[in-house]
């Protein structure tokens, strides 16, 4: 797919991984859709970053694991943009709050609500563009600990194991026209690293075989390839310094 002036939707992108996915997507001439739950300043930033380098974007507030908040965020898309190109599920908490058997019934519902059935929720209305029109691109951030020997954090690891599952049986049901893929990081140093000791880091780069983070950039510049690339669907590529290696 051409992405020059498609209408490109990603949640969670006020910052991170989604922020700079927005802004390579942009300078590639796409235009694009900011969100975030509670980032409104971030996601201002955003737009006005991308307006500086002569893109288009815009930013819409909402949370993704509300479906009247679903709902509102794509009637908003709609009366700017008529429709919707390519989806990016990037919203999510990003570790369980508290461990598993700590956790209350409303930790672990807050969580899957946003880390799967949102972007469950935001493909169903983003279809509805999608067909009609007859192309489409769905893309969802999984991660290393939806694989089947990744997982740390349960409730996290069960939600982006569940995007993996996803991925793939939406894939078969949108096919041919529609192509459905993931993309699954492993450690990329963003915010949610700042709070852990650097002993406890070390041990999470040790696992990978590059040694290294993974950097924001090559998170996005994996979305792009999918979004161009016309002949992959229900793959999930994990881009993660070689941790899934083990």
């Amino acid at each position: 797919m051409d992405i020059k002036n498609k209408i490109v939707v990603i949640t969670g992108s006020s910052s991170g991984i989604g922020a700079t996915t927005a802004k390579l997507f942009a300078k590639e001439g796409a235009k694009v859709v900011i969100n975030s739950k509670t980032n409104v300043e971030g996601g201002n930033e955003i737009v006005n970053a991308i307006k500086k380098l002569g893109g288009e974007a815009v930013y819409i507030q909402a949370d993704v694991s509300n479906p009247k908040e679903v709902e509102r965020l794509f009637s908003e898309i709609e009366k700017k943009y008529k429709t919707v190109d390519i989806l990016i599920n990037n919203a999510a908490i990003p570790n369980d709050k508290v461990p598993y058997l700590e956790a209350s019934y409303e930790d672990i519902v807050e969580l899957v609500s946003t880390d799967l059935i949102g972007p469950m929720m935001c493909s169903k209305y983003a279809l509805r563009y999608m067909q009609k029109q007859g192309y489409g691109k769905i893309l969802n951030t999984s991660s290393i600990r939806g694989a089947e020997y990744g997982g740390r954090s349960i409730a996290y690891a069960a939600s982006k194991a569940g995007i993996n599952s996803f991925t793939k049986s939406l894939a078969k049901m949108v096919a041919p026209n529609i192509q459905v893929n993931a993309v699954a990081p492993g450690f990329v140093k963003t915010r949610n690293y700042d709070n852990m000791t650097e002993e406890l880091i070390q041990t999470f780069i040790d696992q990978t075989y590059l040694k290294r983070w993974v950097t924001v950039e090559e998170i996005a510049t994996t979305f792009l390839f999918l979004a161009k690339n016309d002949a992959m669907t229900g793959q999930v590529i994990y881009v993660d310094a070689g941790f899934t290696l083990k």
